[in-house]
Parts: C-alpha cells; sequence; structure tokens
C-alpha cells in the first residue's frame, strides 16, 4: 500500500477544529476557522465535506478521535483504584460532595432540626465488580474441586464400577469433578490403634 502523503497546516487544523475546537462536528464552521476562503457558507460546507471525503483527513480524524478517547476513558487501574476506595472508605467519612455519595437527601423533623442522610456505594457490589475485573470470579469454582477427598475417592473407582474413573479423569482435565458429588461414610482410627 502505498504511504499517504501528510497533511498541510490547514488541513491539519481543520480536522484539529473539527474533532476538538469550539466547532466540533460542525463542517462549514471548522473549514472556515481552519483558513480557507469561500464566499458563503455553503461553499465552506461544500469544500469542508470534499475534504471529509479524502483518506488522508478520514485517518487523522480517526487517529485524533481515539486519542480523545483515550483522554477521557478511566484506565483499568483508574477503575479499579475507585473500587478500592469504595470498599476502604468508611461511611463516616463520605460527605455529600464525595464521589461515593450516591443520593444525599434532607428531612427536617418537627423541631426543626435538618437531617442529611447520604446513600453510599454499596461496598459488596464494589467487590464483586472489582472481583470481576480481577479474574477472580469465585462463582466458576466448584465446591467439588476444592475438596481433595472427593478427588482421590473418584480417582479409585473402578472402571468395573461404572464409568466413575473415566468420568473423574475428564472432569479433572477440565478442572471440575463429575456432579453429584460422591459421598463416602468413613471413620477416623487414630495411628497407634491395634487392629
Amino acid at each position: 500500500m502505498p504511504r499517504l502523503k501528510s497533511l498541510n497546516a490547514r488541513q491539519q487544523k481543520f480536522c484539529n477544529l473539527y474533532v476538538f475546537g469550539d466547532t466540533a462536528g460542525n463542517i462549514s464552521q471548522s473549514h472556515r476557522k481552519a483558513g480557507y476562503a469561500c464566499p458563503t457558507i455553503e461553499g465552506h460546507g461544500a469544500n469542508g465535506l470534499r475534504l471529509l471525503k479524502s483518506e488522508r483527513i478520514q485517518n487523522e480524524i480517526s487517529k485524533l478521535r481515539e486519542k480523545s478517547f483515550e483522554k477521557t476513558v478511566l484506565s483499568f487501574n483508574e477503575k479499579r483504584s475507585y473500587l478500592a476506595r469504595c470498599v476502604r472508605t468508611s461511611v463516616d467519612q463520605v460527605g455529600s460532595s464525595s464521589d461515593l455519595a450516591q443520593e444525599v437527601s434532607e428531612e427536617v423533623d418537627s423541631s426543626g432540626n435538618v437531617k442529611r442522610k447520604i446513600k453510599v456505594v454499596d461496598k459488596l457490589r464494589a467487590l464483586e465488580l472489582d472481583n470481576k475485573m480481577s479474574g477472580d470470579n469465585f462463582a466458576d469454582r466448584s465446591p467439588q474441586v476444592s475438596n481433595p477427598f472427593t478427588l482421590i475417592i473418584a480417582l479409585g473407582k473402578t472402571p468395573a464400577q461404572g464409568q466413575a474413573l473415566d468420568d473423574a479423569r475428564q472432569a479433572v482435565s477440565v478442572g471440575q469433578l463429575p456432579h453429584p458429588p460422591i459421598v463416602m461414610d468413613a471413620e477416623v482410627v487414630p495411628d497407634d490403634a491395634t487392629t
């Protein structure tokens, strides 16, 4: 693919005005403020449209919009930091102007005293969101997987006892054990007991 020629100063200014400036989204005003000469605003609009059809202009506008998006969107670390503040900040420390206050209401009692109620961010919900963002979603973990005795019992089954061994091997390979869990009665015998 041939390399595209770089934009001249007016074209670059047009792109910047069209994406960021006080004329953002307005083709004719962006064209006029970029320094192009036309006798009418309609002429600025028509010439601006012609500019927008250029592949070089479209590429530059796409790059500028991407930069704009990167500047305004919250980063992963900013989101996790906010969730951490939600969990760690005491309810007593949250003021009505805090970003952790979701709703502020005032009530006046019969004696004329003003009571301010501040609804804060749900700490458990913040923990859930943080777990999802970090990949620590415990809902996908089966309680059987964390029970080593169930695994030992399932692996100890012989093929004659059904498909238990094959099922256990397949389940272990994907990180789960077969459902329903195997239940076994066991007796704990002290080491020094004689038989």
